[in-house]
């Protein structure tokens, strides 16, 4: 069921809605994610107008843009949701091109950095890249203020089956939406807890320096981690089972570990939450993802399988008294003025292995389309930095689990503090440490 609405709505946006319009130099921002698939197949290009259509009516984000509070020295933002928006698609004919596939990539790359306007919704796009007969890429563009990674896979079963609904002349059966962003956001906004509140307090008295943030200009950058043997993972997997953990938290122990020359015995990481725990929060399209300050004293353990423990335990307790990060930060008895408001200077996301996004439809003409997720290689996306502001951190470490039970990952910062061979040097450095614990977890590295 979608929200009719007869105007714009002005709803609360989330804490990390807030503080990235609020850092955006005039409105602009050069941050969208891109996402596409492949397609196989007699494609209707029509259809998948009406698809983009009915997913837009469908999900408030779609449909929302971003707007400051005139006034006042710590203005806040709304949420602008509009009634209708006509969802665009440009179809774009590459199949006279030398290599369709890799002009079908670099035109991916190229239009992930559109700048957008923030308070002029849609705050995505759409195109439709031609390579041949019968071989598509369908190409989405949407900025992080309005989805997520969880998202994706929302959208994919969503556009497969309002796709199929469209040619079969029908309704789409889609499950009913029970939550919307902006409960979502007015939730978050609105929550108070003295106990939890009281915890952070104390959990986060005398903060550990913080290294320096990036300067404003420059780019964000990648290098690859380099990959660990499903054989390794399992044995992590093993150790940290033995010590109340999952691989997450040994990944978690050995970021520390890796990072212990830099940062010190004290280290505050920024953990990526899905934030759907809420009931309906599943099938929202939009960025409910929150940060965790998970924090450790790596000096407490002297074997690689008690830090996991120690991490284990640190998690367990943060996520058992967590709050919105933006809430967080308000209840912290340190000044974070001369922080910029930061907690930690280090992000780090885990994603377990999924199944490939592919399903295979029957045409009209009684012929298949087969549509699968197209991986898009982080490692050429370099989005300009022009925030300066909480969630623009110097390192982010994403790692995952691959179907075939490998790890792999990449490091992120931003050029500016980390020029290509410094940070290619911290992901060796990371990857080195991991491939040392997995081959022998329980040896002493202290």
């Amino acid at each position: 069921m979608t929200r009719t609405l007869a105007e714009p709505a002005r709803l609360p946006t989330s804490y990390y809605q807030r503080d990235w319009v609020r850092a955006c130099a005039e409105g602009r921002s050069y941050y969208s994610l891109p996402i596409a698939w492949d397609v196989d197949g007699p494609l209707d290009a029509e259809a998948v107008r009406v698809t983009l259509a009915n997913l837009t009516d469908r999900h408030a984000a779609l449909r929302t843009g971003f707007r400051i509070r005139p006034g006042g020295t710590d203005p806040d933002v709304d949420q602008i949701v509009e009634p209708s928006l006509e969802a665009g698609l440009e179809v774009i004919d590459l199949a006279t091109a030398a290599d369709p596939g890799a002009s079908a990539d670099a035109y991916i790359v190229a239009e992930s950095q559109r700048p957008r306007v923030l308070d002029r919704p849609p705050l995505w796009h759409a195109a439709l890249l031609r390579l041949g007969p019968d071989r598509f890429v369908l190409a989405l563009f949407m900025h992080h203020l309005i989805f997520d990674g969880w998202s994706h896979g929302v959208l994919h079963d969503e556009l497969v089956r309002c796709y199929r609904a469209v040619l079969e002349g029908r309704a789409a059966r889609l499950p009913r939406l029970a939550l919307h962003l902006g409960d979502h956001t007015a939730a978050e906004r609105a929550r108070r807890d003295a106990g939890r509140e009281w915890w952070w307090r104390e959990r986060l008295r005398g903060l550990p320096p913080l290294a320096p943030l990036p300067p404003v200009g420059g780019r964000f950058i990648c290098a690859p981690v380099a990959p660990l043997p499903a054989r390794a993972a399992d044995a992590l997997r093993r150790v940290a089972a033995e010590h109340g953990g999952g691989l997450n938290t040994a990944l978690l122990a050995t970021l520390l570990l890796a990072r212990r020359e830099h940062a010190g015995d004290d280290q505050i990481v920024g953990v990526t939450r899905a934030g759907r725990d809420r009931p309906g929060a599943q099938r929202v399209v939009g960025p409910l993802l929150d940060h965790l300050p998970v924090r450790v004293d790596v000096s407490r353990s002297k074997h690689f399988p008690g830090l996991v423990a120690d991490v284990a335990g640190a998690y367990r307790e943060a996520l058992t008294h967590q709050l919105p990060l933006g809430r967080i930060r308000q209840v912290v008895p340190d000044d974070l003025t001369a922080r910029r408001q930061r907690l930690f200077d280090t992000r780090y996301n885990y994603l377990p292995a999924t199944a490939p996004l592919a399903v295979t439809l029957s045409a009209p003409d009684g012929r298949t389309v087969r549509i699968a997720a197209r991986p898009i290689d982080p490692l050429r996306l370099s989005p300009r930095h022009t925030e300066d502001h909480p969630e623009v951190l110097p390192l982010s470490y994403n790692l995952r689990r691959d179907p075939d039970g490998a790890l792999s990952g990449e490091v992120c910062g931003h050029d500016g503090l980390h020029p290509p061979d410094r940070l290619a040097a911290v992901a060796d450095e990371f990857a080195a440490v991991l491939a040392e614990v997995a081959a022998a977890p329980r040896a002493s590295r202290w």
